[in-house]
């Protein structure tokens, strides 16, 4: 038969435990990490010291309040599931750590590890650490990993070009003159003219992919140099037009353009040029013998909209998923078996969008495509 404590020995307990629970407060107050008591309704009935600091809460503030409130909608889903299936009947369904975002008082978003531990009668006990800096640091790698991935297929693709698109014009040039040269006395008028404009349509593939590498590549290390102006949009379009009227000429193109009115565009002329010469060198490319290309303009309170439209051979949705994609290879033979790279389009979208503006594609198998561009009505 057990004897009953002293009146010493409950004091002596009585102390020992109060000694327990200051520690344990002390413990509670002031950890690295934040912590905060949940009842079953979701309140929070004790928080200490880190946890106003990181959330920017008073303790007055926080007493009471819902730890949904802090939550960001993505990461209270998770935790609405997870607090179902964390009862007491099932104490140690925890998990051992979890990531998830907070907004502090101010609404600044901050990211943090969790831990959750069951305190029975349904309360948890939340335990979280600041990890924003590391988590900006791992996106801010992630970013950089993507840059460099995206780079180095940049890069293959470039070397492709070189080595396939490049090469094969330059054959063609290298054979057809050489038959020339030995066989110039041989040959009659008519077989010389044929062989000539082989040799010619191979040089002007090669000038054009020469030169949108070359601005494609001043591009990429900030050598072209964007200076926009005021333009008379006719201008550009008698320019571009007159430059493209000889490949239109061979395949009995007719090759238009349509003014809705006098129309000014505040743009870069040369990035203009280069833009319009792809796209409707392009669109010839893929229309048959006796076709049309027509470039179309008009313009509404924020925008100067232009399009190229042919009634060529068209494209899939597969191919216009890719288009404007240098990593992937777009390229396809002409009517006439033109040869292209793919770049010129790229090229492009980098100038278009330079200008603030967008460019996009409608496009059906035999019933030619229209290439539409937009560009900021941004002229004084």
């Amino acid at each position: 038969m057990k004897t009953k404590p002293t009146y010493q020995e409950l004091e002596r307990t009585i102390k020992e435990l109060k000694e327990k629970e200051e520690f344990y407060l002390s413990m509670f107050e002031n950890s690295p990490a934040a912590i905060s008591i949940i009842e079953p309704d979701t309140t929070m009935s004790m928080v200490n010291n880190e946890y106003c600091k990181l959330s920017g809460y008073s303790r007055d503030e926080v007493i009471g309040m819902s730890w949904t409130r802090q939550v960001t909608p993505t990461d209270l889903e998770i935790f609405k599931e997870f607090y179902l299936r964390t009862k007491d009947d099932h104490p140690y369904d925890v998990p051992y750590k979890h990531e998830f975002a907070f907004y502090k008082k101010n609404g600044e978003l901050r990211h943090a590890i969790l831990l959750v531990v069951n305190l029975g009668n349904n309360k948890k006990m939340a335990i979280f650490t600041d990890f924003t800096e590391d988590k900006q640091l791992e996106l801010s790698l992630k970013e950089s990993e993507a840059k460099l991935i995206e780079s180095n297929n940049t890069k293959n693709k470039i070397f492709n070009i070189i080595a396939h698109d490049l090469r094969s014009p330059f054959n063609t040039i290298l054979g057809f003159s050489n038959l020339l040269l030995e066989n110039h006395t041989k040959y009659d008028e008519k077989e010389r003219e044929k062989y000539l404009k082989v040799v010619n349509n191979s040089a002007k593939q090669v000038y054009t992919l020469v030169d949108n590498l070359l601005n494609w590549a001043r591009t990429q290390i900030g050598k072209f140099v964007f200076n926009p102006k005021n333009q008379s949009l006719d201008k550009i379009l008698k320019e571009v037009t007159k430059l493209n009227k000889n490949n239109a000429k061979i395949k009995n193109i007719k090759l238009s353009y349509r003014l809705s009115e006098d129309i000014n565009i505040y743009a870069d002329y040369d990035m203009m040029e280069i833009i319009l010469r792809n796209l409707i060198s392009n669109a010839i490319k893929f229309t048959h013998k006796n076709g049309e290309v027509t470039i179309n303009t008009e313009q509404d309170k924020d925008n100067v909209i232009i399009s190229v439209s042919d009634t060529g051979v068209g494209m899939d949705q597969e191919k216009l998923q890719r288009i404007f994609d240098i990593s992937k290879k777009t390229s396809t033979a002409g009517t006439e078996n033109e040869k292209g790279t793919g770049l010129g389009l790229v090229l492009c979208k980098d100038f278009v969008e330079k200008h603030g503006g967008k460019i996009w594609v409608e496009s059906e198998i035999g019933k030619g495509s229209k290439f539409i561009f937009s560009i900021p009505n941004n002229y004084n």
